[in-house]
């Protein structure tokens, strides 16, 4: 019975843990690839835009809080918020001017936001 007890509680904790979090991208955003100092301009009208916006709408819950910084992946920053998209998750930072903070984090699969991800080997 304890057992249990422990799991339910241990379970309870971790679902009180995440957050739900609405990202909305500006209608235009930068793109910096941590692989060079290359940037990329997307707009509402491109395809990797439209990818991270639909996945960000439809992954609203299930953020996990974090800290520190990531390495990695693509870094775009929109409104409030600084979001990196690397091959395993999905982190925003908030404070996106000189010190960006991870805040939240989300486990992606590696073939999620392919389009976008395949931008840092440009």
């Amino acid at each position: 019975m304890k057992k249990h007890l422990l799991i339910l509680s241990a379970l309870l904790m971790f679902m009180g843990c995440s957050k739900v979090v609405d990202v909305q991208l500006d209608p235009e955003v930068t793109v910096f690839l941590s692989s060079s100092e290359e940037k990329v301009h997307l707009t509402s009208s491109d395809a990797e835009y439209l990818m991270l916006k639909q996945w960000l709408e439809q992954h609203k819950t299930s953020w996990l809080s974090t800290s520190g910084k990531y390495s990695g992946g693509i870094y775009l920053t929109s409104g409030n918020y600084g979001i990196q998209v690397t091959d395993s998750k999905v982190v925003l930072y908030s404070s996106i001017e000189n010190n960006p903070t991870a805040i939240y984090a989300q486990e992606i699969e590696r073939s999620d936001l392919q389009a976008l991800k395949d931008l840092s080997k440009l």
